[in-house]
């Protein structure tokens, strides 16, 4: 018989009775298995049951976590309307304070096109009407649709309407006048659209014509489907009036994002109802509609540059005899610092976005301050927007980041009324180094209507391609040289603001003067024999020129070659510097007399390698990141070599006199002679105060080189030796320099030059005009009687020939600008 489970209870404990604790053992071994093998089923079985699930739930979760947020954001949108507040750009100061630029405020009011048009009236009436009908809309004819439309359209052409007239109270004018407007901005935009419709359908046919077909007509089809897209102006608002004054500005401000309640369908929905509306269109009877559509207020405001036109008296009696005259001349200025400033322009380019976002990531502080989260989500309170200006060249355009204010922001709730505001702040001010006085005396100076910066008989032998009269252009340098500062930075021709607003071709088309060029930072020229004191110090640092050393003028560096390699003094007259001093030349008798023969020679003497390294020590092959736009390192050698920039030796030679394969700035020029004046040190040329620059670094010259250049440099100009001691005017000698007080060390230069060619219209018999002179140079540094020097200057001329007899009476002039100013 079978037993029950008792039964085999029974049995088993009886079987291991005799076994006590080992058979309770033995008991819970033998049912381990069975209940191990269960747990793993149902792991295993939950396993396959909640992977799948989570898979599904994971992605699920983090779709509905983001949904959420977003609806939330989306919620937070709608219950708050943002406001933003308008900011100004900040000033540029000149080293005194005096303001060189500033914000002039004035607002547009600008509309948008969709409005202007009145295209907003029907959108909005067939918005609306869909959202009355939205699960009907689909099956309902284009006849019932349109029905619809037409019986809410009245209610937005009305307040489109009001909120027009409002427009025109608000900004003091007349419907008519402010109609007038709108219709000009529409015709304008249609044609613009028409010119570019135009564009692309052409591109378009010339690529099918490409491929050899005839275009089909569904081709043709295709084509003007393609083109048809919205231009840019479309998209975006036009100002309907111009310069606003304050008080109209805040007024539209007021309302600009206010928003009224329309009910599009006058307080009933029967129409509705009989239309198909059902109950979803008596519950959603209201619109809300901007309180003027599309309004958008904007910043306007103008550039003001307060010392752009200045006027300044300069004294006759102390230029050269021809145009000496008792008292002093008033001389207006156009442009002053206009290079270094630059200017605005109204339109946005992708770089300019591009560059703020590198400007953001670059400046961190600027990144927190600018930008705030809203509904939209983060937004930067500084980026740019339909319509605003931006810094284009100069320190304006540098600086831009700088200069650009952040937006305010008002938050309003709709719910509660509470008004939270971040306000504006404006862009923070940029402090130059420059004095704007001193910047205007020597742009007065190198006017041509004093005189100096014109052909004039005392400056040599006629010229048929430029006639006594011709303007000269040129550039200018002043360098503190303890600090680096540069305190005035002249090209010339002048830039006019007026031309460029009014006469933008004159600027732009002049291939010639090129006056948009900021000559002393951007355009480089051969040194010519400036850079004869630097070649001395640099080959005695070398080995190559030892103290005391003297070197004998023959006439020509080659024996053999009578017509190569010739001194200027040789050229003139067949005689030599050795024959009129005496005896062979000392480094400083060189530097005086701008023996040819003596730096053929140091040139030669360095070689290749040396005479790149010396020239790379002073500077050339670096910029300075001044902050003012454009800067030219310079040109050294003709090819990537690093060491010997693909110099020959032949290059090494005219190189020792600034000629060959080498270029530089004026302010190269001042910044080297500047390292000459610390004995050897060089401090980077800086134009915004108080921006940290790079370490002085010391440049090896020894000191008895050093001393034997400075030596040269001051018999340059006061040994009657001296290539830039005086003039010779109508057989008699007057001095360069004739300001009192004033220690003086200087270098004349006259550098080879390649000749300028421009057409004047491309019409007519007459060719191409042609200038073929020698740029003059001169640079000098000047302290008070008895001190060291202070200030670093260099002048260039263009095409203007010798440097003594053109860029002398300049540079004399600036001296005495320093000491009306103060610095001396």
């Amino acid at each position: 018989m079978g037993g029950g489970p008792n039964d085999a209870g029974a049995r088993t404990d009886r079987d291991h009775a005799g076994g006590g604790a080992a058979g309770m053992a033995r008991i819970q071994t033998d049912r381990t298995p069975g209940v191990a093998v269960l747990h793993r089923r149902l792991v295993l079985l939950l396993a396959l049951l909640v992977g799948p699930l989570a898979l599904l739930l994971g992605p699920l979760l983090r779709l509905t976590t983001a949904r959420a947020a977003s609806a939330r954001a989306e919620a937070e949108a709608k219950l708050v309307r943002r406001t933003w507040l308008p900011t100004a750009r900040g000033r540029i100061l000149d080293r005194k304070g005096r303001v060189l630029a500033q914000d002039r405020p004035s607002y547009d009011i600008a509309i948008d096109y969709r409005v202007l048009t009145g295209e907003w009236i029907d959108d909005r009436a067939r918005r609306f009407a869909r959202s009355l009908n939205r699960a009907q809309w689909a099956e309902w004819s284009p006849d019932q649709r349109q029905a619809l439309v037409a019986l809410v359209r009245p209610a937005y052409e009305a307040h489109w309407r009001s909120a027009w007239h409002e427009l025109a109270r608000l900004c003091g004018q007349s419907v008519d006048e402010l109609d007038g407007r709108r219709r000009a901005i529409v015709d304008s935009v249609r044609a613009r659209r028409e010119a570019v419709l135009g564009a692309r359908r052409e591109v378009e046919l010339a690529a099918l014509r490409e491929r050899g077909a005839q275009p089909t007509p569904e081709q043709l089809a295709l084509v003007e489907k393609r083109i048809g897209g919205p231009i840019s102006e479309e998209q975006s608002s036009h100002a309907v009036v111009e310069r606003a004054p304050d008080s109209v500005a805040l007024a539209c401000l007021a309302l600009e994002g206010g928003e009224t309640m329309l009910e599009p369908l006058g307080g009933t929905s029967q129409d509705a109802v009989r239309l198909g509306g059902g109950e979803a269109s008596r519950s959603n009877r209201a619109d809300p509609a901007d309180t003027i559509p599309g309004l958008a207020v904007r910043d306007a405001g103008d550039r003001d540059y307060p010392l752009d036109t200045v006027r300044v008296r300069l004294e006759r009696s102390t230029l050269p005899s021809p145009a000496r005259q008792p008292g002093a001349v008033d001389l207006s200025v156009d442009g002053v610092g206009a290079h270094v400033l630059g200017w605005m322009r109204s339109r946005v380019f992708a770089e300019d976005v591009g560059a703020r976002a590198a400007a953001l990531e670059r400046l961190p502080g600027l990144a927190a301050e600018a930008r705030v989260r809203t509904g939209d989500g983060v937004i930067d309170r500084g980026e740019y927007r339909e319509g605003d200006r931006v810094g284009h060249v100069g320190v304006e355009g540098a600086m831009e980041a700088t200069l650009r204010g952040l937006r305010g922001v008002r938050s309003t709730s709709v719910d509660t009324g509470e008004v939270r505001t971040i306000e504006a702040r404006v862009g923070a001010d940029v402090r130059l180094t420059l004095d704007a006085a001193l910047q205007g005396r020597v742009q007065a100076i190198m006017s041509p209507d004093l005189g100096l910066a014109v052909t004039q008989v005392w400056h040599g032998a006629p010229n048929d391609l430029m006639p006594v009269g011709t303007a000269l252009n040129g550039a200018a340098v002043v360098l503190d040289i303890d600090s680096g500062e540069l305190l005035a930075l002249v090209s010339t021709p002048a830039l006019s603001r007026r031309a460029l607003r009014d006469q933008p071709e004159m600027v732009f088309d002049d291939t010639l003067n090129l006056p948009l060029m900021n000559r002393p930072t951007e355009r480089v020229y051969p040194p010519g024999s400036i850079v004869k004191p630097l070649i001395l110090s640099w080959a005695a640092q070398r080995g190559a020129y030892r103290p005391g050393q003297t070197i004998d003028c023959t006439g020509h560096l080659l024996p053999e070659h009578a017509d190569r390699l010739r001194c200027w003094i040789y050229k003139r007259g067949g005689g030599t510097h050795t024959a009129q001093l005496g005896h062979e030349l000392t480094g400083p008798e060189g530097i005086m007399a701008s023996c040819n023969i003596f730096f053929f020679t140091m040139g030669r003497r360095l070689g290749p390698a040396g005479i790149v390294e010396g020239y790379r020590v002073f500077g050339v092959g670096e910029s300075w990141d001044l902050g003012a736009g454009v800067e030219s390192r310079g040109l050294l050698g003709l090819a990537s070599d690093e060491r010997a920039a693909g110099v020959s030796m032949g290059d090494a030679i005219q190189m020792g006199i600034g000629q060959g394969p080498v270029a530089w700035t004026p302010l190269h020029a001042a910044d080297a002679y500047a390292t000459l004046a610390r004995h050897g040190t060089r401090v980077r040329p800086s134009l915004i105060a108080g921006r940290r620059g790079a370490d002085p670094a010391p440049v090896p010259l020894p000191a008895w080189a050093v001393d034997e250049a400075m030596r040269g440099l001051a018999l340059a100009v006061n040994d009657s030796r001296g290539t830039g001691h005086h003039l010779v005017i109508d057989g008699k000698r007057e001095p360069v320099f004739n300001a009192p007080g004033v220690s003086i060390w200087g270098k004349t230069g006259t550098a080879a030059a390649r000749r300028a060619v421009a057409t004047p219209d491309g019409e007519g018999p007459e060719g191409p005009v042609v200038v073929d002179m020698d740029h003059s140079w001169f640079v000098v540094l000047v302290g008070r009687e008895g001190d060291r020097p202070r200030y670093a200057v260099s002048v260039v001329m263009e095409y203007a020939g010798s440097g003594g007899k053109v860029s002398g009476p300049i540079i004399n002039q600036i001296v005495h600008a320093l000491i009306a100013e103060g610095y001396l």
